[in-house]
């Protein structure tokens, strides 16, 4: 006879789209031809876009999730936070390495230096998937040892009420891609429980982009036709 383990609440599914974002700025930089003003500008801006990304997701889960720990006098969130303390230091090292790059004037030195920022960015990468792996391995554990389902939802429940339909869509817009369907279930059924009110005008501006079989699923496991 098979048992099948009840799946727990869960955070942390952003993280998808999060490994995405790095993973496309290591390719980028590695065919960045560092002699180039206008690539390095295009380096600049997309690590500012990672750098407002990550500052706010850390942010959100310090004042959000690791409260939850806090609250139990648990500490297992605190070498989290020290990386986070420590990306910030790092997004200002890579800022400063691009800089020193685009001051040079020597062809040889930037392409060396080009290199030598490819791979400070390629461990910060690297160092980051490790991160992100605790959160996922270590602090999710911990909550759901401490906490009920219900109780971690309503940390998600709070974020959706201060959101407008359109703000979802966005949010689900930007996100879904980099995702399979038991995570869009997943959203779609925390929006419905937290603001009914606002999902059917959110579901609407976002069921197009999905592709119509899944889009049918989603139907019939929401009852959205009822």
């Amino acid at each position: 006879m098979t048992h099948h383990s009840k799946i727990r609440y869960r955070f942390y599914r952003e993280h998808k789209y999060v490994c995405y974002m790095l993973s496309e700025l290591e390719k980028t930089i590695a065919k960045t031809d560092f002699r180039n003003p206008t690539q390095i500008q295009t380096i600049k801006n997309q690590l500012n876009n990672i750098e407002d990304l990550m500052t706010g997701h850390a942010e959100w889960e310090e004042s959000s999730i690791h409260e939850l720990l806090r609250k139990k006098q648990s500490s297992i969130h605190e070498l989290i936070e020290n990386d986070h303390k420590e990306h910030a230091e790092q997004f200002k090292k890579l800022k400063e390495m691009l800089s020193a790059i685009t001051d040079s004037t020597h062809e040889q030195e930037q392409i060396h230096q080009g290199y030598e920022f490819y791979l400070t960015y390629r461990l910060f990468n690297a160092n980051n998937l490790k991160h992100l792996h605790d959160e996922e391995t270590i602090i999710m554990p911990e909550l759901q040892k401490l906490y009920s389902d219900d109780e971690l939802r309503a940390i998600e429940f709070g974020t959706y009420a201060q959101m407008t339909s359109e703000q979802m869509v966005e949010m689900m817009s930007v996100l879904f891609p980099h995702m399979n369907a038991s995570d869009w279930e997943f959203f779609l059924r925390d929006i419905r429980d937290a603001q009914p009110e606002k999902f059917l005008e959110a579901w609407e501006g976002v069921a197009l982009l999905i592709d119509v079989n899944e889009r049918e699923m989603l139907v019939r496991r929401l009852a959205l036709n009822t």
